[in-house]
């Protein structure tokens, strides 16, 4: 489990360096397929799911952060069940905590949010190599140099980077990615979480929440009991 940075350390990677089968069930030809309701938030926050679910669950991630992959894989058929079928619904509080966070968070959003669940699994999926090629990149001559701007230094690592070539996969252009990495506005929206997450008192990631009270689970097997007991 990985140890948030404080927000102001945050800031200054920025411009510095780079840190380093169950199936679901079938449901009726009618039931409302809950996964496509996804809202975009103005503090930063992404909510995927029914608004009248009887469970609602936060989840403080980061992209960075391997347990937070470990979760995503784990719970991908399941969770993603409970909240097609309306029952739960998730609240993702994606925090970067450096560039490279702030880079995969920019792309899971840039598409849109008919696209963010798609983008949300890739980016965890391709997690190794994201890291690999960041960190081969901060031993580059580029690297040393502290970026003109944030958005530069995005540039820099979506380039060298497999975050590129996901977001190909799911239809965002290098031009439309580019745009994402450069607007300051959406760059202080994912911000804003990691600065919710001090505020809160988020130590660690993955945190959860259901239904507002924190719980003592970090992976999919500890946290499903509770989701079931809540409904």
């Amino acid at each position: 489990m990985r140890i948030l940075l404080l927000v102001f350390s945050f800031l200054l990677a920025l411009v510095g360096l780079p840190h380093g089968t169950a199936h679901a069930a079938p449901r009726p030809a009618d039931a409302r397929d809950w996964t496509t309701s996804i809202v975009f938030t103005p503090d930063g926050r992404v909510q995927v799911g029914n608004p009248a679910a009887k469970v609602t669950l936060t989840e403080w991630l980061s992209y960075t952060c391997s347990h937070c992959a470990d979760f995503a894989a784990e719970s991908k058929v399941e969770l993603h069940a409970l909240i097609r079928s309306g029952k739960v619904r998730v609240d993702y509080r994606t925090m970067p905590r450096d560039a490279l966070d702030l880079a995969a968070g920019l792309l899971v959003r840039c598409a849109g949010p008919a696209k963010f669940l798609r983008l949300h699994d890739a980016v965890f999926a391709g997690q190794k190599a994201m890291l690999d090629r960041a960190q081969a990149f901060a031993a580059t001559p580029p690297a040393q140099q502290p970026a003109a701007t944030i958005g530069a230094r995005l540039v820099q690592l979506a380039d060298a980077t497999p975050l590129r070539a996901i977001g190909r996969a799911a239809g965002v252009t290098d031009a439309a990615y580019t745009a994402c990495l450069n607007d300051d506005a959406a760059q202080k929206r994912v911000i804003a979480v990691a600065e919710a997450a001090q505020t809160a008192n988020i130590a660690s990631t993955p945190t959860f929440e259901v239904n507002g009270r924190r719980v003592e689970a970090h992976g999919w097997a500890a946290l499903k009991p509770q989701l079931v007991a809540t409904r």
